[in-house]
């Protein structure tokens, strides 16, 4: 009978890679030709033992370890340095595209009613969660494989055969064992957007406790799954054990999430959504309440969320800005009031890194509130607000305003959430006011990012993926430009590349002029263009 369960999965395997072939293939080349180019110019920026040396020390401080894990002992070459940097990011980018692909091929496609369609056929029970597995499997080992492959003919030096396959399939297993995760909170809630909040707040909860462990104790890491990527001790022990322990993790994982399902209803979930009122709020009496109400979940989690990784950053102040630890003698040579500069200067450098990470994830919920006038077309619920006498200029301003406001709000609570940690951890914590001169400096970018969403959503929907893509290479150009010695041009091609590094400088007044100018702009092409297109 459990072959009966699994009827049609190889069928719906083939069907599902055709029907997603553009979005796995844009995937696996960003993701592939990322790595790729970034570990070929590695042996140049990192190619002499005085230049190791030099980058070591600032990735060995408690700042760099929070961002990007413990750094090994004995680094001696630029495939150290290279493997180092590159794992948890590139863990984090696996996380993002495992839970957009699994949370659509499952709860989205259930919600579209695409589920119920097929199941009416000759299919079986399980084969929709059998065929996403294996999609899954596919997807991440087959980016795994071009990983180990592209650091062979990336020629970094002090790589080795074993070395690049533990890193490329490592990468590829914990990108497999996220996908497991999205798979049974697919199963555990009934709507697509509750398993996204939940997966992130299982991840975020796992990159919070890694942070915390590494600086700490990293020893504790190995009792955190997503601190198993740091565990590879690539090119040096090379030690498959964490790997082994992500195919027993993605295992179980997966084998609840096919119990959950053979036992749940179509649009069924272990945790149900609780009924509504049977009577309207008479604050529910228009679109604006209506979409608040709507996004109200992810809203609270967001700024809940990022408030508490604020503060677990700012929870580190006292570490970084601790330059008597290194150096003991400073103090009787220059003086407690000059430590104390040299100790706020060091957090404010950390502070202006953090920004563009704060900035980016608080997008992301401001994002997909603009997205909604994309998605809510295309699942018909807007078409119910359409047939009533509300017009197109109302929905748009609505989903603005309340985009707007949310990715400020997240944006706010994340440094403040900063604020109280660096309270929290310091004897003579910074001052509130740097904080706010970075979130006023970061004000005017993060709108314009939401009037290029706002743009391509009113006039090219098709292409809304394209400013995710947009997001993420501004990330990756603001977070690792230093560090890979990028020209100063490309920093250009984003607007938070004009932010001249607040708070350790102060912004500049005509630069947030103008991109405010600019941010109206893209908003009334979106405006012009949505109140003028066809529906879908």
């Amino acid at each position: 009978m459990l072959s009966n369960d699994f009827t049609k999965t190889a069928f719906l395997t083939r069907f599902s890679l055709r029907k997603n072939w553009l979005k796995l293939t844009v995937w696996t080349i960003a993701m592939a030709g990322m790595f790729t180019a970034i570990a070929a110019k590695f042996t140049s920026i990192y190619g002499t033992q005085a230049a190791i040396d030099s980058v070591m020390e600032t990735l060995r401080s408690p700042a760099m370890t929070a961002l990007f894990g413990k750094m090994p002992s004995g680094v001696s070459s630029s495939a150290d340095i290279f493997a180092a940097e590159m794992t948890v990011f590139m863990a984090i980018m696996a996380v993002v595209m495992n839970y957009s692909i699994v949370i659509k091929n499952l709860r989205g496609e259930e919600e579209i009613g695409i589920t119920e369609i097929i199941r009416a056929h000759a299919v079986g029970k399980l084969s929709l969660l059998g065929a996403t597995l294996i999609e899954a499997v596919i997807l991440n080992l087959g980016i795994g494989l071009l990983y180990a492959l592209g650091l062979t003919f990336a020629d970094l030096s002090g790589t080795d055969l074993n070395g690049n396959f533990l890193l490329g399939l490592g990468l590829g297993f914990a990108g497999l064992m996220f996908a497991s995760i999205a798979a049974l909170i697919s199963q555990i809630v009934d709507n697509s957007r509750n398993s996204t909040i939940l997966s992130y707040v299982v991840f975020g909860i796992m990159y919070v406790a890694r942070m915390s462990t590494d600086i700490s104790d990293p020893k504790l890491t190995w009792w955190i799954p997503f601190g198993w990527v740091e565990k590879f001790s690539t090119y040096k022990d090379n030690n498959w054990t964490p790997v082994l322990s992500m195919i027993i993790f993605t295992i179980i994982a997966f084998a609840l999430a096919f119990f959950i399902n053979s036992k749940r209803d179509v649009n069924a979930g272990l945790i149900a959504t609780k009924p509504g009122r049977k009577h309207a709020s008479v604050f529910l009496n228009g679109t604006f309440s209506l979409f608040l109400k709507l996004h109200k979940t992810s809203i609270i989690v967001w700024t809940i969320g990022l408030l508490i990784l604020g503060f677990t950053y700012g929870s580190i102040f006292s570490d970084i800005g601790d330059i008597i630890k290194t150096n003991p003698t400073l103090e009787q040579m220059l003086g407690k009031s000059a430590i104390h500069a040299a100790n706020v200067a060091i957090i404010k450098q950390f502070i202006s890194m953090l920004m563009i990470i704060f900035a980016v994830l608080s997008l992301i919920p401001g994002m997909q509130i603009i997205h909604y006038l994309k998605t809510g077309e295309n699942k018909g619920y807007l078409e119910m607000i359409h047939a009533k006498p509300v017009g197109r200029t109302k929905l748009y301003l609505n989903s603005i305003i309340i985009a707007t406001v949310t990715t400020l709000l997240v944006l706010a609570a994340t440094l403040y959430g900063l604020y109280l940690g660096g309270v929290y951890s310091m004897k003579d914590p910074i001052a509130l006011k740097t904080f706010i001169k970075a979130y006023v400096a970061y004000i005017s970018p993060v709108l314009i990012m939401l009037g290029i969403t706002a743009a391509i959503i009113g006039t090219v929907p098709k292409l809304s993926s394209i400013n995710y893509l947009y997001l993420t290479a501004a990330l990756i150009i603001q977070y690792f430009g230093k560090l890979l010695k990028f020209p100063d041009w490309p920093e250009k091609l984003t607007p938070f590349g004009y932010i001249a590094q607040v708070p350790v400088k102060n912004a500049d007044t005509a630069t947030i002029v103008w991109q405010l100018a600019i941010a109206a702009v893209l908003f009334g092409i979106g405006y012009i263009g949505y109140i003028r297109r066809d529906l879908k």
